[in-house]
């Protein structure tokens, strides 16, 4: 046979493959860290240099902060919402499913419903005769 490397095991392919993924992703992230702390170091000295500047972008942070968390809490709730009537639609054929085979259930419980009782009929007419039949023997005797 040819040269065959062994299989690897699950955790080892997955392993792999985070590392694989981590080294792809590293330089990016690195690159993204970079690039945002050269913007922040410059966005300071450009606010520091131009109090003006500072005090409009200040303004509108504190100006936007309220009606971002009203967005932030409409989004939210949206997103329940949106959740719910998916989580209702998938009730609903959850639902359907359920009664569908329900109908059955019901009709196999019916039919042990009815052999239980015609069971309980039999060993009762049996119960009740086998004591009556040791009272007239007792009678007897």
């Amino acid at each position: 046979m040819a040269n065959q490397s062994k299989p690897q095991s699950n955790a080892a392919g997955f392993g792999a493959l985070v590392q694989s993924a981590a080294g792809r992703v590293m330089p990016v992230v690195s690159a993204a860290q970079s690039i945002a702390l050269q913007t922040y170091s410059t966005s300071r000295a450009v606010l520091n240099k131009y109090p003006p500047l500072k005090a409009f972008v200040y303004s509108l942070a504190a100006a936007s902060a309220i009606p971002v968390g009203v967005f932030t809490g409409y989004a939210l709730s949206a997103g329940a919402v949106v959740f719910g009537v998916a989580g209702t639609g998938a009730a609903l054929v959850q639902g359907g499913v359920l009664a569908f085979g329900g109908f059955f259930l019901f009709w196999f419980l019916a039919g042990a419903f009815i052999l239980a009782c015609i069971a309980a009929f039999w060993f009762s007419l049996a119960y009740f005769a086998y004591q009556i039949a040791k009272r007239i023997e007792g009678k007897d005797h």
